[in-house]
């Protein structure tokens, strides 16, 4: 701080000391000169600067390690007042000069000659004046402690008036913190002091001959003392650096477990004053109570992000991976090697009473007291506070559930003193809390992820239109139509396929999630669909697997992160975009298309994607959770005839015969498009009366060898093997007229069915049922009307077998 930068009374102080200690200068100047003072106190000045040559100023320890204090004081009592101020003034000047690193301020220099010099005139007097002759020890002994006195507070008051009024400070704080502490140096010096003079009595040229070794020894001490500041202070700083790492350590958790922001230094408050409560006295005891409750967590460093941040109830396997993190956090602080029992605490806080915690199912009082405050400290929090799997509650029912689990869960004694705390303790808890400024990069996490869920729910950005598709909407229709009645090899093929309709990609792969951390393939459509073929991902892990755990898009990302697991070259790919597959707050898998040119997916293929995983989603949900298919399950229960899953099973085979034979095959799909709105009016028995007539009437008109199956929920699918495309149109005119004349009235109530049938042929069509049956969905554009029957049409045309 410069001269210029000094508060006015500052400067004030130090001009009035200046102009104070000018004319006692000259004064003693004047009084060294004219008085013949005997030589001797020169002689103790020449030891006083030799010693602040020869000892050095501890920055640490606020102090100068020297005996010129001693040598000061024993002038002022031999001597007189003229040169003790001369010596004094020496002895400041060539302290300043040691010291001098860094510079001292001009300013400074002269303040500390001032005061010095003052102090000097006021002590000296002080001593004079209770002191008339003699230099015994019963002469000198009053005068002696008198000067020490106003030595001590003279200088110290002087001094703590300036840097207080510099620093801001009270002058009294600053007294009291920075020289109460070494009060007691100054009546050494005095005693060194009056040692000096006394041995005067014996002879005259003793003092000298005993000054140099009282300097000696009480230097030697000082310097020891000194060291002793100096590894005090050193073991306070490192002290220090170990609460500020261990606080670290805990914001390294905080920052992982993005969900329990505060958490855990509200659990330390409600720990350490626990121990307090319990009677703990014990210093390292108190400790690693207070430091395990920082970190109990730390062990999640070891768990999966997605796991420690899912929304909703976390699976057998997520649960037991985060059971880990109670041992993985012993482990982690075994390698510390803390002085007290940190890591113990930490692997038994999740321990409960009753025996049935985890890792180790401690019972009672095998569970260490630290540990049993630390479960209730923590479980009380995550009681109280909002989790990923829970709401908040309030205090009182957080007392409850805690009443409730003691003896369970909980040491019964300490949910009772904990209880009969827990206002105070929640007051201190969130003062401490609230004390914490959050961590400026959450804040910025926080940004980007609102910044994401604004992208993602935004249909206009990038040229997206808020019009929906017709492919999109077929999607959605079928998806809905079809939920119970398909199985995953079944359907997904045909999602596949529409999914090329609208976004552009070399290899699209169904990702769906097990019960073993992963997720596994369960079709792949495209290049490299072989090796693709049942490929595992970690949760978590590559694209896919990121993308499942974290419940979020990616787009445009290295597609190789999916693949380096598997041998072979997938250079080729350039783009990938991959959305999760959700259904009730559950994931199921994801959609994860690759792009071997460069295709660089925008936002409006990204809200297609999404969209139509939001229709599949259910169908995937229901087909996961039926399992794989019984026999019994191939029979649709209302109409009596197979489920599409049987066509997909028997279908392959009779396209094979037929491309033995090269023979033709029409699949024909029939829809009915207002059932819903008749079962709506009428009711599902209605409906499913319906359904049952018009599958009795297509039966009819079927072959042995043809194939009936039910497709969703309005719709009937056939298979006719050896049938051309103009017998098949036939048959859909004749189907017409039959569902017209025997469905068309119900328990006495007429009804209009409204039909829409496609036909697509093998192989023009499709090499496959699943191509043959998007052909003729496709292909739906034969609306058969009234006239369009005649005796012609409606001939029984098919050969029976």
């Amino acid at each position: 701080m410069t001269w210029t930068e000094l508060p006015a009374k500052l400067k004030i102080y130090i001009s009035f000391l200046t102009i104070a200690a000018f004319p006692i200068a000259l004064w003693a100047v004047k009084g060294v000169l004219i008085n013949e003072y005997d030589s001797g106190w020169l002689v103790l000045t020449l030891l006083t600067l030799l010693t602040a040559l020869g000892f050095q100023y501890f920055p640490s320890a606020n102090t100068i390690i020297g005996i010129g204090d001693a040598f000061i004081m024993a002038i002022a009592m031999m001597y007189g007042i003229a040169p003790c101020i001369i010596a004094t003034f020496i002895h400041t000047i060539i302290i300043c000069i040691v010291v001098r690193n860094p510079r001292i301020p001009v300013y400074k220099i002269i303040f500390n000659t001032s005061s010095a010099i003052c102090g000097a005139w006021i002590y000296s007097n002080v001593f004079h004046f209770f002191h008339h002759e003699g230099t015994g020890i019963a002469d000198i002994f009053l005068p002696a402690v008198l000067l020490v006195t106003a030595f001590f507070l003279i200088n110290s008051l002087l001094l703590s008036i300036a840097v207080a009024w510099s620093t801001g400070n009270t002058i009294a704080r600053f007294w009291i913190k920075s020289f109460m502490p070494f009060a007691v140096d100054f009546p050494v010096s005095a005693v060194a002091a009056t040692i000096i003079v006394t041995t005067r009595e014996f002879n005259e040229y003793m003092p000298f001959a005993v000054a140099p070794i009282i300097g000696v020894v009480w230097g030697w001490n000082k310097v020891n003392k000194a060291r002793a500041k100096e590894a005090e202070n050193h073991l306070e700083e490192q002290e220090q650096l170990y609460l500020r790492t261990v606080e670290s350590l805990a914001l390294a958790v905080d920052a992982k477990d993005q969900t329990t922001y505060g958490h855990i230094r509200r659990v330390r408050v409600y720990a350490t004053k626990m121990a307090h409560l319990c009677g703990i006295k014990d210093p390292d005891e108190l400790k690693a109570i207070t430091t395990g409750a920082l970190l109990h967590d730390i062990g999640k460093l070891a768990i999966d992000d997605y796991i420690l941040n899912k929304p909703g109830k976390l699976s057998k396997q997520e649960f037991d991976k985060i059971k880990m993190h109670a041992t993985a956090g012993d482990e982690i602080l075994k390698q510390i090697h803390f002085p007290f029992p940190v890591a113990k605490y930490v692997r038994y806080h999740h321990e409960r009473y009753d025996g049935t915690g985890y890792p180790d199912g401690l019972k009672g009082e095998e569970i260490p007291l630290g540990a049993r405050i630390l479960t209730i400290a923590d479980a009380f929090d995550a009681i109280r506070f909002s989790r990923p799997y829970k709401l908040p509650v309030s205090t009182d029912e957080a007392v409850e559930i805690l009443e409730e689990q003691s003896g369970a869960a909980f040491d019964p004694g300490l949910v009772r003193l904990f209880v009969s705390h827990v206002d105070e303790l929640e007051l201190e808890a969130e003062i401490a809390s609230a004390n914490i400024e959050e961590l400026s990069f959450r804040k910025y996490f926080e940004n980007v992820d609102q910044a994401l869920s604004n992208a993602e729910t935004t249909a206009n950005d990038n040229g997206f239109s808020q019009d929906i598709p017709t492919e999109l909407l077929q999607v959605a229709e079928l998806c809905s139509t079809a939920i119970g009645h398909l199985d995953l090899q079944d359907f997904l093929p045909i999602i596949a396929r529409r999914i090329e309709q609208l976004v552009s990609f070399s290899t699209c792969a169904f990702y769906l999630s097990d019960d073993k951390g992963c997720v596994r393939t369960e079709y792949v459509c495209g290049a490299f669909s072989d090796l693709l073929q049942g490929h595992q991902i970690g949760m978590g892990k590559g694209i896919s697997g990121w993308v499942a755990a974290h419940r979020r898009a990616m787009v445009n990302t290295d597609p190789l992160l999916d693949f380096h697991d598997i041998e072979g070259d997938f250079s080729c790919f350039t783009d990938t975009m991959v959305v999760p597959l959700i259904n009730d707050d559950t994931v199921l898998g994801t959609i994860s298309l690759y792009a071997q040119d460069p295709t660089s997916y925008n936002q409006s293929d990204l809200s297609v994607l999404q969209t139509l995983a939001a229709s599949l989603a259910p169908m995937v949900a229901e087909a996961k959770q039926r399992g794989s298919t019984k026999p019994e399950d191939v029979i649709d229960p209302t109409t009596r005839i197979h489920r599409i899953s049987y066509l997909t099973a028997i279908g392959p085979q009779v396209i094979s015969a037929a491309a033995r034979k090269q023979s033709p095959i029409c699949l024909i799909y029939l829809e009915l498009r207002n059932l819903y709105q008749i079962i709506r009016i009428y009711g599902g028995n209605v409906g499913n009366t319906i359904l049952r007539r018009i599958a009795s009437c297509i039966k009819t008109e079927l072959r042995e060898t043809d194939i009936l199956v039910r497709y969703g929920h309005q719709g009937f699918v056939a298979l006719l093997p050896g049938v051309r495309i103009e017998h098949a149109r036939r048959c859909v005119l004749r189907l017409k007229h039959q569902i017209r004349s025997e469905v068309s009235t119900v328990g006495g109530q007429n009804f209009s069915i409204d039909c829409s049938a496609g036909i697509s042929i093998y192989p023009k069509d499709g090499t496959s049922i699943s191509t043959l049956l998007q052909s003729a969905q496709d292909s739906r554009k034969i609306n058969i009307s009234e006239s369009a029957l005649s005796d012609e049409n409606v001939v029984n045309f098919l050969p029976k077998a």
